[in-house]
């Protein structure tokens, strides 16, 4: 009875073992950001489908119109990325996240913080229209969650995570109701503004 009892543990007990290794655990996740690392990610900023880009040497995969890529970590300093055609080189800060973005006048940067608290929910608008400084409100406009994003910029904040519905606005002039996501705690959600005034194209990007 014994020994059958330890022909039938053995493996768990070696799978336990193997746990507490460096190279198991190693294998189970992913390498960490070391500290003062920069975060850098593509965004396909047109109507134009499926664009594929580079960061650095790293390949990024074809995105569609208005959509976002996951963000790399790497060292901070000059690094060129290209989506589609056009091609640059920019300078990185660290502990600093980027969205480069092609658009019709070339490239262009959104440069955001990081979360001040996890307890929080954090909304950021990055601004795709060429000539619109855009506000994200509540959707009857009376509370304004964040305001006056200039063209090709990106503005953030912490708020609650909570449920509300909101709208784009143009000074007072609603421009759109926005799509409907739950804020949550310790998530960034990104409210990416393309098209154009007349017909927007509105998509969240949520990234834990």
């Amino acid at each position: 009875m014994n020994r059958m009892f330890f022909r039938i543990l053995a493996p768990v007990f070696l799978l336990v073992g193997l746990a507490w290794l460096p190279e198991a655990s190693a294998q189970l996740y992913a390498k960490g950001a070391p500290p003062g690392s920069t975060f850098v990610r593509v965004l396909n900023g047109t109507a134009n489908p499926s664009l594929a880009g580079f960061i650095g040497d790293s390949p990024q995969l074809p995105l569609p119109p208005y959509t976002a890529g996951q963000f790399a970590f790497m060292p901070p300093g000059s690094v060129p990325v290209q989506i589609g055609p056009l091609k640059e080189s920019f300078d990185f800060a660290a502990d600093r996240f980027y969205s480069v973005a092609n658009t019709d006048s070339g490239l262009k940067v959104f440069e955001l913080e990081g979360f001040k608290s996890q307890l929080k929910a954090m909304v950021v608008v990055l601004n795709l229209l060429p000539d619109t400084t855009v506000s994200l409100k509540t959707s009857d406009g009376k509370t304004a969650i964040i305001e006056g994003v200039v063209p090709f910029k990106a503005a953030q904040r912490e708020i609650n995570p909570l449920a509300i519905t909101m709208a784009l606005f143009k000074g007072d002039q609603k421009i759109a109701d926005v799509p409907s996501t739950v804020l949550e705690r310790g998530k960034a959600s990104s409210l990416i503004v393309g098209g154009t005034v007349s017909v927007p194209v509105l998509r969240w990007d949520e990234q834990k």
